[in-house]
This record gives structure tokens, sequence and C-alpha cells, in this order.
């Protein structure tokens, strides 16, 4: 059963996958298929986040618990999506839901500071060295607003520079397109310094392409576009709302990087809504209420308590040992699925970060967005489905992201599902597929 209407995007996704796995898959999910169906009724397209739809329909899940997640027709999966990188300790992770409970029972919003907003500002103060003080959001994309709102007020310029592929939020002003938005390709500096122009007020950047498919910066790109920032008068703003999770203080500090601006968010809510800006105090203190002709920021859940209290929690638990752990998991897993492709007769690769990963299914990894678009493949879809039947639940584009519930069982039960779904898409004799 289809809810919707397909799309031509929907239409060549579905024709990727073979009838086959679509026969399989809907005998398999019907409650889901009807849960779908009536959330089309009351949701545009049936969803509320345009990232959770695939064709023909998306599994609906109905609860997790650490390395599981459980659909509406009581199927189990192996999760390897944790929310797109916000849940780095599993589903419901107890410490962190324990301590958002504890807070609804006194009140988990009130129109004054709290002091677990400034324990977490302070968790992160200590984290990160390019941050002293911190101003908190309702999510990454609101905290991205805000740092292009300071941009503009610090350096009086009203454009910003980004780069293709980069995802900082889904408002104005940082969508391509936007009049005010400069893009250039990711890893390249010579289109960079050619774009950072006297009126950009920030270079916004991500230590690594994360929604176009988890492409790494290259050796000293980043810090190279840092330095052109400053020296000509721009901010340069890090958007660590993903890549926080890859070390203590964020892959800045990995990287060398110390920027005027860190965007953060997913990680530190424990699994509640959040987002915050942080950097130094001088910078900071153009949004304080006490600061004459200051950049007026306010919002009714900004801080909320229960996400304050669970992303407190995570923090602590994300230790240097945890995500040494997670790194090299990833780095197995990684490994794990490339062989299998090869032995499949595959053409495939993963790029990495820490542990979010990105499976392509081309035999050269992207270095920039647009060869990221050239190698995607409706093929990827037929992936998708055949590691849902196999009980792994991942993401339609090839992205993976680990979590500290999973173990070395979990791993390797990963590992055969990717095994078996490559042979299967094998089997088929995709046209799409590369060989």
């Amino acid at each position: 059963m289809n809810a919707l209407p397909a799309s031509r995007q929907d239409q060549e996704r579905s024709a990727a996958v073979p009838e086959t796995l679509l026969h399989e898959y809907r005998a398999r999910t019907p409650r889901s298929a009807a849960a779908f169906q009536r959330a089309a009724a009351v949701l545009p397209g049936g969803e509320t986040r345009f990232i959770t739809y695939y064709p023909p329909y998306p599994v609906i899940l109905a609860e997790g618990h650490g390395s599981r997640l459980y659909d509406v027709d009581g199927i189990e999966y192996l999760d390897l999506v944790n929310n797109y990188t916000s849940l780095v300790h599993g589903n419901a992770y107890e410490p962190a839901m324990q301590a958002a409970a504890a807070v609804l029972s006194s009140g988990p919003v009130f129109p004054s500071p709290h002091e677990l907003q400034w324990h977490l500002a302070e968790l992160l103060v200590s984290r990160i060295p390019s941050v002293q003080r911190v101003r908190f959001t309702n999510s990454g994309t609101e905290a991205s607003v805000l740092a292009a709102r300071l941009a503009r007020r610090a350096t009086r310029r009203a454009r910003l520079l980004l780069f293709d592929g980069a995802y900082h939020g889904s408002a104005p002003p940082l969508l391509a397109g936007d009049p005010d938005v400069v893009t250039v390709p990711y890893n390249d500096l010579d289109a960079t310094a050619k774009a950072l122009t006297g009126d950009i007020a920030a270079v916004f950047a991500e230590p690594f392409l994360g929604a176009a498919g988890v492409i790494p910066a290259q050796p000293g790109f980043l810090s190279a576009v840092a330095d052109l920032a400053r020296e000509r008068g721009a901010l340069f703003v890090l958007d660590e709302v993903q890549s926080l999770r890859n070390a203590v203080g964020g892959e800045q500090g990995r990287l060398g990087l110390r920027p005027d601006l860190t965007v953060m968010g997913k990680v530190i809510g424990g699994g509640m809504p959040i987002g915050a800006i942080g950097g130094s105090e001088e910078l900071m203190r153009l949004t304080a209420a006490t600061t004459e002709g200051n950049l007026a920021h306010s919002g009714t859940f900004n801080g909320h308590l229960t996400a304050a209290a669970a992303g407190a929690v995570t923090l602590r638990h994300l230790d240097a040992g945890a995500i040494d752990r997670l790194d090299r998991a990833a780095c197995r897993l990684a490994d794990a699925i490339t062989t299998a492709a090869a032995e499949a007769g595959i053409a495939a690769s993963v790029t990495r970060a820490g542990s979010i990963l990105n499976l392509h299914l081309a035999a050269t990894a992207p270095l920039d967005a647009e060869q990221a678009r050239a190698a995607a493949t409706p093929a990827l879809a037929a992936l998708h489905v055949a590691l849902l039947l196999d009980g792994v639940y991942t993401t339609p584009r090839g992205m993976i992201n680990l979590s500290t519930a999973l173990d070395a069982d979990d791993l390797e039960r990963a590992a055969q599902a990717y095994a078996h779904a490559f042979q299967r898409l094998a089997d088929a004799d995709i046209p799409t597929l590369s060989r």
C-alpha cells in the first residue's frame, strides 16, 4: 500500500528496489503501512521531518532501548542511526532519562535562569577551549541562526560564506540560494579565498560535510580557512552539532582549531531538543541583556531543563575512553562493509569521521558534495530495504552513527547484515549498481 502519490524521485528509488524486496517489505510491515496512511491524512507527506520519509513508506518506530529499536509490527532492529548522531549512548539511555525525569517533578521550565543551565554551560566551557560563554537555543537550526545574527552584528557585514553540501539547519539565512549566502566547494581553498570578500560576515564550516556524505576536511584546509577569514575581518564559525561527539573538546580540539563561534546541538541534550552557541566572553557579551545596544535573543524554552539535565549526564559519560571505543568500532565496521562489498563484486567506499560513517556505492570516496552527488545511485534505496529486512535500521543515504550501547556481537550482526544485503543486490543485478 502507498499512502501518497509517488514523486519522480520516489519512482527512481522504488524502481531500483527489486520487486522481491518490496514485496517482502510490505508483507513484513502491514501495521507501518496502515500507520503511515493515517499520518498522511493529517501530516503533509505523512511526516513532520523530511528526512524520515523513504518509499514505499517508512517503518513506524514505537520504542527504543539501548542498541535496539522496535516498530509497530513488533519487529526488532539494530539501531545504526541513533537519531542522526544525537543518541551517542543509544536509545532511552537510563542515566540521562532519569536526570530528565527528575526535573519534571519540580518544574521543567521557568522564566528565570536555572542552575541546570549553567551546570551544562560550565561543562561545555571546561571541555572546549574556544568556548568561554554559552547561550542556549532549542535546536541546532536556531543556534546557527543566532550565530549568523551575532556575526553580522559583530562585523557590521551582511553576507555569509557556506560550503556546498553543508547543513546548518533549515531556516534562513543559512540556506543555499539566499541572496546573502555565497557557496563554494568544500576542500577548495582557492575558491574560498576568491569568495571571501570584504562583505562576508562569517564563514560557516563543518569539520566534515555531514549531510553531503560525511566527507572529511583535507589536512590543513579548515585551519587555512580560519586564517583567511580572520585576515579579511570575518568570523570563523565551526558547526559542531554532529561532530562534538568525536572528541572530548569536539573536532576542533582534534584538528587544532579555535573558532570564533562554535555551534552545538544534538548530543549536548542527551536526547532532548537543544542547541547552543559558544565563543569568547567579548563576542558573546553582545547577546547579554546587560550590554548596551545588545543583540536581543530570547526564547520561551531556551535551555530547557530536561535537556540541560540529560545533556550534562550524557557528556560526563562521553569521556576519552568511550570516544576511543566508538572510533575503534567505527573503523572495524567500515572495514567489514567495504570487504563485504568487494566479496559481492560491488564497488563501495566508506567515509568516516570518528563514529560517524557514510557508505558510498562508488569505488572512490568523494572529496566534496559535487562528487558525492555524482556518485549517488538509486541502488542505495535497495540496500536500505535489504538491511531493514535483515533487522538493521540505517539511513537511506548510507549514513551510519554508532552508539556506546553497541557491543561486539552487535557489530558482527551489522557486518553480516551488510554482507547479506550486498549479496542480495548482486544477485538482483540492479542496473544502477556499480561493479
